[in-house]
């Protein structure tokens, strides 16, 4: 689905938490989707991780996880947006184009 926007480069994509951590050091992305559900940990780890490192790029967060307290615990670890996966998979091509139309990205 990403791949239809044209102005949209996906630049990694990973299974884990520590695979996930260390493609955003690396290749320091814009924006990140996360799912709550990892292997090795979960989306929320790789959130707090990465905000507390300071590579802050945009954080989506994608799961069927949207119970209001992951919503909250996503909320807290600074995720700049949160979206049911069931309900609202295709709003992330609209936050991506609002973001490209943002002066940072």
């Amino acid at each position: 689905m990403l791949s239809d926007l044209k102005e949209i480069e996906i630049v990694g994509e990973t299974g884990n938490t520590l695979e996930a951590i260390e493609a955003i050091r690396r290749l320091q992305p814009e924006a990140v989707i996360l799912d709550i559900q990892m292997v090795g940990g979960s989306g929320i780890d790789v959130l707090r991780h990465i905000k507390r490192d300071g590579l802050a790029p945009t954080v989506i967060m994608l799961t069927n996880y949207s119970d209001s307290q992951h919503r909250k615990r996503c909320a807290e670890a600074r995720a700049d947006f949160f979206l049911d996966k069931s309900t609202e998979f295709e709003k992330v091509m609209d936050v991506l184009r609002g973001l490209m139309g943002s002066p940072e990205f």
